[in-house]
């Protein structure tokens, strides 16, 4: 073993403690706290870890990290993640609250010092306050910033790797039937609202998206609606427009005080701002109960579920589907063609007739 490379057991008033002393590759010496007897530290574990960093300092000349705090390594993380995978200012102010919840937690922990039971205590104390979706969103973000340390041996490990997060209950949609979609269009009193409506039902679109159109990505004349700002790069897509809606969308142009190309397609009547989620919810909450049905809906994620779960049942292909959901992957398309139900019948058909050929008459056919 190489001078100065030692174990050192310590003795305190609270336990026996395992250290190891070495010197890393810029030829300092090092003295790293391992843990202690309570938490299954041994001599013999501990000569393990010190032949460990030894097999580094040959091989790859490792330093040990630098004692950065998490808090301003994240910060760093932050602008440093967004310039590279060019994430859009809508991202950003998604993420910004999740760090600043995982600073107040973390923030003057030494980063390489953060273990899988400090990622533990902080799901149990933030599922005290937080929905499961979101500390899973937390726990998310976390792995992603020790992935990265990880990356640039900042750090040896991801703590929050394998950690246990909590169940996310199973979310029952509430689907909008075919004459419930009909009976809710005609039960709206403000115009306006019953456009964001049928835009939302026949497209699919987010919320994000609707309240960022403007005039110049509806195509009235060709019948298609661009999407030019979403999410991710697949959200940026045309989706055809079918008569009715185009008819609703040219009668709330002729309406609009606000009718110039860079204006919004649907704003505040007054000031042509922002049309509000809480706005909407009002109207539809409204036209729900005259139209009879009964059930809370929210505004926009159940109606854009409502668009695609129909859109499905409806024949749509998957392709198609995925294509105007703006999904980046297909197993989230396939999340509305289980709530449709689809078998893709004719698909099995063609395919019977590919390996057993033409048969004279359809078992399916009615007698």
């Amino acid at each position: 073993m190489p001078s100065g490379a030692a174990v050192i057991r310590y003795d305190g008033k609270r336990g026996t403690v395992w250290r190891i002393e070495y010197a890393d590759g810029a030829g300092r010496q090092v003295m790293e706290t391992l843990g202690p007897e309570r938490e299954g530290w041994t001599e013999r574990k501990a000569q393990a870890e010190l032949r460990e960093r030894l097999v580094r300092v040959e091989k790859r000349g490792w330093r040990r990290p630098a004692p950065l705090t998490f808090a301003r390594y994240a910060e760093t993380w932050l602008d440093e993640a967004a310039k590279r995978r060019g994430w859009k200012p809508g991202t950003l102010a998604v993420y910004r609250p999740t760090l600043e919840r995982l600073k107040a937690h973390f923030g003057p922990q030494p980063l390489a010092v953060v273990r899988p039971r400090h990622v533990a205590a902080y799901i149990a104390e933030a599922s005290a306050t937080l929905q499961p979706a979101t500390v899973n969103r937390d726990v998310s973000l976390l792995a992603d910033v020790f992935k990265t340390a990880k990356r640039e041996e900042l750090v040896d490990s991801n703590p929050a790797d394998g950690t246990e997060r909590p169940t996310i209950p199973r979310r029952r949609w509430r689907i909008l039937e075919p004459v419930e979609v009909a009976r809710v269009a005609k039960a709206f009193r403000d115009e306006q609202a019953r456009c964001v409506f049928l835009t939302l039902v026949l497209t699919g679109i987010r919320r994000s998206e609707l309240q960022r159109l403007r005039w110049r990505d509806v195509d009235l004349v060709l019948g298609v609606l661009r999407v030019r700002e979403s999410k991710t790069e697949e959200g940026e897509r045309a989706i055809a427009l079918p008569p009715a809606l185009s008819e609703a969308l040219w009668q709330q142009r002729r309406r609009s005080d606000f009718q110039g190309e860079d204006e919004r397609v649907f704003c505040n009547p007054r000031t042509g701002g922002p049309y509000l989620g809480k706005t909407f919810k009002a109207a539809l909450d409204a036209a729900l109960a005259v139209a009879g049905v009964r059930d809370a809906l929210r505004p926009f994620h159940d109606l854009r579920h409502a668009s695609l779960t129909n859109g499905a049942a409806a024949g749509e292909s998957p392709i198609a589907l995925m294509a105007r959901a703006g999904h980046a992957d297909m197993r989230t398309t396939k999340r509305y063609l289980h709530l449709a139900g689809t078998v893709f019948r004719d698909e099995a058909e063609r395919l019977e007739k590919r390996l057993l050929g033409p048969v004279r008459e359809s078992r399916h056919a009615t007698r």
